[in-house]
Formats: structure tokens, C-alpha cells, sequence
């Protein structure tokens, strides 16, 4: 299964666990609802449910990068 791109780390999953409102829109509920970087998001995390992650660093997709302990990539569900 493909991975989803980060839009600020294109080499990059989007971590399985950073989400924003746009989730819960039914209009952009896709596999592609993170393609781009909007500035004006605000993102959280899944598991703290806060815009801090489990390490205590802010969440967002230019932070959640593979470098950080808690990344999981986020795999599409869609076929390649």
C-alpha cells in the first residue's frame, strides 16, 4: 500500500497520528485531505489529543517527521 506524502517532507509518510478539523468534514474526508500545507490549520495529535505530541513537541506537518519516537506513517487504503 502507498504511504500518504507529507506536504513539507515529501520523502515522508504523514504520521498516522496528526490530524486536524478538516477529519471530520465530510467534504474533505479523503485520501488526500493533507496533500497541501494550509498555514492556517491547526493540528493535534491522536494520542494527546493536543497540539503538543507524546514527546512534548508541538505537532504539525513540518514537525512530525520520522525523527521523532512517536511517528507511525500513515499507510493509504487505497490501491496503488
Amino acid at each position: 500500500m502507498p504511504l500518504i506524502k507529507n506536504p513539507d517532507h515529501p520523502d515522508q509518510a504523514i504520521c498516522q497520528n496528526l490530524r486536524t478539523k478538516a477529519n471530520y468534514v465530510p467534504d474533505m474526508q479523503s485520501e488526500h485531505y493533507m496533500d497541501v500545507h494550509h498555514p492556517y490549520n491547526c493540528y493535534f495529535c491522536l494520542v494527546t489529543l493536543d497540539a503538543v505530541g507524546p514527546d512534548d513537541s508541538p505537532v504539525s506537518t513540518e514537525d512530525c517527521t520520522s525523527e521523532r519516537r512517536c511517528y507511525k506513517p500513515l499507510v493509504s487504503s487505497l490501491p496503488a
